[in-house]
């Protein structure tokens, strides 16, 4: 019996590897179950050829079992027998028939077995190898598999947070987190409820329960946390649950504390004034005393004793201490009362401002003392400090000044721009001169507002010729920038000054040239040069003073074909006194008929000289226009029209009465004589002719 057995099997493994000749098909069925469960599947075969034995390998995964002798032959197997084990790791499977009988029918099943299933939702495919199929000839046929698969069916928690942390909160209040759940496996996960493993606990959750979760899905639960004491709190909550894992406690923490805080409160002033700087604190704990240290900024000067309670004060008393810069406070009450009330103002205290910038003010160390559990401790949960806002004036202005050059006559006023780049009004106290002269037309203190202006008028009247320069020291209220620094320049002269002028002339006419003078000194010497058009005119002799000029001689000399140089001067210290007035009148001879046009004289190298032989002109070289018109014939007398006053002027000459100037264009008709011709060739002009 041995030896056929052993002879069928040799047959069957020499088989392997053999080509197909038939359609025999071997289906390793399905099943699922629940974590610990064990499953039968089925191996069928769907058959053409007289199969008389079937081999078969199936890969085991972790989460499968074999269950030991499960394996049982199908009602088509009558004359077979089956063995079937687990080595490494894989299931082989072995129907047989000692006289090669055939397995009846063409389908259904051959063998059975049972699985025990692992813990793990999975789906687990059962792959069919090493298939060896004969026939009743002990021949091997060909065969292929239909594989199958096994499910583990359960459902299964995983949670984005193993833990819930609240960390450092204050207590009286209510906070919540969430943390997640998804459900990894592939049934339904339901979650009936939360057991927290402290009771009573602070800790709850608003989330509705029973809550379901489908496979692959995910939910929120929300953990709220109502602190009303102090300490450090390690809880857990279980979410209770059908998951597979037992790992469904999740870790609560958090630290609750009091809150007790020190707020400085911002305040804002000017610089150079006195600010209150108010304390305020909010406190859960029955606070009885404190102590505050501020390293204060140089901006800020604390002004002595200005630390003041509030009325929260229940009998406490102070001790305030300024040391390198550092302000140490220390409030207490000898016998352990706590201040009243639990928000508000706890104290005030001021300071002197100094600078421009806005400065952080912050405690640099806050005790708030209060007794827990019959001991004294710190338990101040935070401190806050604010900003001191410092307005102040910026001054800005220019550092020199010119006053230019002004008469004597008159006061030398310029105007100065002072400007507020700050902003807070800026207030200049006082204006000081180094010179005795010039002040201010302002009076003073003058405040000017943030960004704006204000023009200072600087007055000079001093009556001494000559450049002059003085300091000009302006004090005011900015904080850096106390004194501002001006330098003053300008020079005052007397106005001794000359002036021409002429009437327009025709072109056959002589130029009479007006000479006057505006003189804040005494002169009593003049010169000046005249450069006229000399290709039309010339010097003459007549030279004319007035009665300003009495006393003083003139004369006058050619510098060149073009420029004649007139002199007053006085051998008896004779003088022009200060005034204003025409001093000399001195003519030009049309040399001809001067084209029409626009001329000019220039009148250089001016002097005005005084008893002590110094040049006072105050002015600069000179040009006087005048205008040539063309000569109306019959124009006598020069006034622009031919009419009966020509006929007078013609008449005049007649009596012997005229100037030469005169007398030459008498003679109308230019026939050598002024007669009645002339009247007669007025009269024929008049009339058109």
């Amino acid at each position: 019996m041995k030896s056929n057995i052993i002879s069928i099997l040799t047959a069957l493994l020499l088989c392997f590897g053999m080509g197909a000749r038939a359609d025999n098909v071997v289906t390793i069925g399905t099943a699922s179950g629940a974590p610990g469960e064990e499953v039968t599947v089925s191996v069928g075969l769907a058959n053409t050829d007289a199969v008389s034995s079937l081999q078969l390998s199936i890969p085991m995964n972790e989460e499968l079992t074999f269950v030991d002798g499960s394996a049982v032959l199908g009602s088509r197997c009558t004359d077979h027998s089956v063995t079937a084990g687990v080595k490494d790791n894989m299931l082989n499977i072995m129907v047989y028939s000692m006289n090669l009988g055939a397995i009846s029918g063409n389908d259904g099943e051959v063998v059975s077995f049972r699985l025990k299933l692992g813990n793990q939702p999975t789906t687990i495919a059962l792959t069919g190898s090493k298939l060896i199929l004969t026939d009743t000839d002990g021949e091997n046929v060909a065969g292929s598999t239909q594989n199958g698969s096994v499910g583990i069916r359960c459902a299964k928690a995983q949670y984005s947070s193993m833990s819930v942390d609240f960390g450092s909160v204050p207590i009286r209040s209510t906070y919540t987190r969430t943390f997640s759940v998804t459900n990894v496996g592939n049934e339904p996960l339901e979650i009936t409820g939360l057991q927290f493993n402290t009771y009573p606990t602070d800790f709850s959750s608003t989330t509705s329960f029973p809550l379901t979760i489908a496979a692959g899905g995910n939910a929120s639960i929300n953990i709220t946390y109502a602190p009303q004491e102090r300490g450090t709190i390690n809880e857990t909550v279980k979410v209770v649950c059908n998951s597979i894992s037992k790992l469904n406690n999740i870790a609560l923490k958090a630290q609750p504390f009091a809150v007790n805080e020190l707020h400085v409160q911002p305040t804002s002033g000017i610089a150079d004034e006195v600010v209150t700087v108010s304390l305020t604190m909010n406190n859960m704990d029955a606070i009885s005393g404190f102590q505050f240290e501020f390293a204060l900024p140089p901006a800020l000067t604390y002004m002595e004793n200005s630390f003041q309670l509030s009325d929260r004060k229940q009998g406490h008393s102070v001790v305030q201490t300024l040391k390198d810069g550092v302000l140490r406070i220390i409030g207490y009450s000898s016998s352990d009362t706590p201040f009243s009330g639990n928000d508000g103002e706890l104290a005030t205290m001021q300071f002197r401002l100094s600078g421009r910038n806005s400065v952080t003010l912050k405690a640099s160390k806050a005790i708030l003392t209060a007794t827990i559990n019959n001991q004294a401790e710190n338990v101040c949960s935070a401190h806050y400090g604010a900003t001191v806002t410092i307005k102040s004036p910026r001054i800005n202005a220019g550092s020199t000044l010119n006053m230019n050059s002004t008469p004597v006559t008159q006061d030398a006023i310029s105007n100065f721009v002072v400007r507020n780049y700050g902003n807070a009004p800026l207030t200049i106290s006082r204006i000081v001169f180094d010179k005795d002269d010039l002040y201010i037309g302002q009076e003073l203190p003058l405040t000017i507002a943030a960004n704006k202006n204000v023009t200072l008028n600087v007055v000079n009247p001093s009556i001494a010729e000559g450049d002059f320069s003085a300091l000009m020291q302006i004090y005011s209220n900015d904080p850096e920038q106390r004194l501002w620094n001006v330098s003053i320049t300008g020079n005052r002269f007397a106005p001794n000054y000359l002036s021409f002028s002429t009437p327009d002339i025709y072109a056959d006419q002589n130029l009479s040239v007006n000479v006057s003078m505006s003189n804040y000194d005494a002169i009593n010497g003049l010169q000046f040069d005249v450069e006229y058009p000399s290709a039309y005119f010339e010097p003459t002799d007549e030279l004319i003073t007035t009665a300003r000029s009495a006393g003083l001689s003139v004369s006058q000399r050619n510098i060149n074909a073009n420029t004649v140089r007139l002199f007053f001067y006085s051998l008896s210290d004779a003088e022009i006194a200060s005034g204003d007035g025409e001093v000399l009148t001195f003519k030009l001879r049309a040399k001809g008929e001067t084209p029409a046009g626009n001329y000019s004289l220039r009148i250089t190298n001016i002097k005005l000289g005084t008893a002590n032989m110094q040049d006072k002109y105050a002015g600069t070289n000179i040009t006087c226009n005048f205008n040539v018109k063309n000569s109306i014939v019959g124009d006598v007398n020069r006034d622009g029209f031919v009419d009966s006053g020509d006929v007078m002027a013609i008449y005049s000459s007649m009596a012997g009465n005229s100037d030469p100037e005169i007398q030459t264009r008498s003679d109308v008709n230019s026939d050598g004589l002024v007669d009645s011709g002339d009247i007669m060739a007025i009269y024929s002009i008049m009339a058109g002719n």
